[in-house]
């Protein structure tokens, strides 16, 4: 719910109850959903060796239409514990050695509340009744509707390895998975005359393959013990069927491409002349030297057609992380301890943001110019030297019609390595703070988010692209007492 009101009197005190009582409104709205889920689970163990588990869930949604609203998502698991088994005993450096593999089914229906039903959107409009403005309440269906729309499925299969070796000191652990969605809730574009918002539909495949590894090693030389961590994971999903496409901004969703790979044109350079300009497709007449020069890919009928338009637009590559990796390093000598925790990302297709890279972006032409650019730009001013080397295109708002829509000339690899803490800690020793009465104090040293390796703008987080500030270090000095 909501209530305003207007042509305030007083200024100063924006109180909803001192506002006119001629000019106030309100809003309202209600929503309600339901589910109901029935859950069973079978385990069975035989000689802490031979593990199997059954699970079945059987769940309803209201947000599905009564004879779509239920769906059974099973799953089963085995494990097979190896180095129990009496072959293995005779091997001294394996510790301890799991087998595992599983295969379940999963449901998604996080959707609106009512994609089945023909809603109607209740509006107060203005009409002319003579030279008369008059208000009246109208109704109309917005979005289409598909009554048996229904759950999206999801089955994936896991094999998995557990090992330690050297009396427990070296730990390994390993997976490989395969998913595959089915019955995917998208909303697809439908053709314009229709007249209604595009309908949310089950109408995509999925086939999704990943990995993921964890090493360890851990151990005690006298005083001083030490371990360390590693891992490292990846996937990559590739969509299937769609029956459609599924555009979000400079994203898409179609059979073949990536799951939300980046769309756009591909890129040849920067204009040198005008001439260059006048002898190439182009995306307007208001393209100059100067500006990004794009390739004539194709055209209605498949053929390039000397225009640069929405037919030569092509996958670009996934927008996901790939590779993501993170580890740990920990030290502890008597009283003292130190640790170092890192992460990162291997490869990843990162766009230049407006915020990054686009002159005038909110101030039209007295904005201002982003640092990252200043003196890398294409100018008339330049040598032509100079021109050959520049990375970014001229500084012009009109031009940005051109240089920043969606293209491979704005993609770079969003890889980093950030070393997320670091932290170094003194525990005083007993006999001291039992003298306070304390159980203990320790005291430490902390920097967080220190160093980050990257090919980001100065200043700008690699975990956080879309942020419009800078990311902090800190530095912190602390102290844990224990009464």
């Amino acid at each position: 719910m909501g209530a305003s009101r207007d042509q305030y009197l007083l200024t100063a005190f924006p109180y909803l109850d001192l506002g006119p009582l001629t000019l106030r409104d309100n809003t309202g709205n209600a929503e309600e959903n339901a589910y109901r889920s029935f859950f069973g689970r079978l385990m069975y163990n035989y000689k802490d060796k031979y593990f199997l588990q059954g699970n079945v869930r059987y769940d309803g949604s209201s947000r599905f239409y009564q004879d779509s609203r239920w769906g059974v998502f099973p799953s089963f698991s085995a494990g097979w514990i190896v180095s129990e088994e009496s072959f293995m005993k005779d091997i001294p450096a394996l510790s301890f050695l799991k087998l595992r593999a599983s295969w379940g089914k999963l449901g998604n229906e996080r959707i609106g509340n009512y994609p089945y039903q023909a809603n109607l959107s209740f509006l107060n409009s203005l009409f002319y009744k003579g030279n008369t403005v008059v208000s009246a309440q109208t109704a109309a269906q917005i979005q289409y509707a598909i009554q048996n729309i229904t759950w999206e499925k999801s089955a994936s299969y896991d094999f998995g390895v557990d090992a330690n070796f050297f009396n427990n000191r070296l730990s390994f652990s390993g997976d490989y998975y395969r998913k595959e969605t089915r019955d995917m809730l998208l909303t697809l574009q439908i053709p314009e005359y229709m007249g209604f918002n595009n309908p949310d539909q089950n109408a995509g495949q999925m086939h999704t393959n990943g990995w993921e590894a964890t090493l360890g090693w851990n151990d005690k030389i006298q005083d001083l013990g030490y371990s360390v961590s590693f891992n490292v994971s990846d996937y990559k999903s590739v969509m299937g069927d769609l029956k459609g496409t599924q555009f979000l901004g400079d994203q898409i969703k179609i059979k073949g491409s990536e799951y939300n790979e980046w769309f756009g044109y591909a890129s040849d350079g920067i204009y040198q002349t005008q001439a260059a300009v006048d002898n190439s497709p182009k995306t307007s007449s208001n393209v100059k030297a100067g500006d990004i020069k794009y390739k004539d890919l194709s055209g209605p009928n498949g053929t390039p057609d000397g225009i640069i338009n929405q037919y030569d637009k092509v996958l670009l590559g996934g927008s996901l992380p790939r590779f993501l990796f993170g580890g740990n390093v920990a030290l502890n000598y008597k009283n003292f301890d130190f640790s170092v925790a890192f992460q990162g990302v291997g490869k990843q297709n990162v766009i230049y943001t407006p915020n990054m890279v686009e002159p005038f972006l909110n101030s039209g032409f007295w904005g201002n110019v982003p640092a990252i650019i200043d003196g890398k730009y294409w100018s008339k001013y330049n040598t032509e030297e100079q021109n050959l080397k520049a990375k970014y295109p001229r500084v012009s708002n009109i031009g940005s019609v051109n240089n920043y829509v969606m293209s491979d000339y704005w993609l770079f690899n969003g890889a980093y390595l950030r070393l997320k803490n670091v932290t170094l800690g003194y525990s005083i020793p007993k006999q001291i703070v039992n003298k306070f009465k304390m159980q203990g104090i320790r005291l430490y040293f902390s920097l967080n988010d220190f160093l980050t390796v990257d090919k980001f703008p100065k200043g700008w987080d690699p975990e956080n692209t879309g942020a419009n500030y800078p990311i902090t270090s800190s530095l912190i000095f602390g102290a844990n007492i224990k009464f």
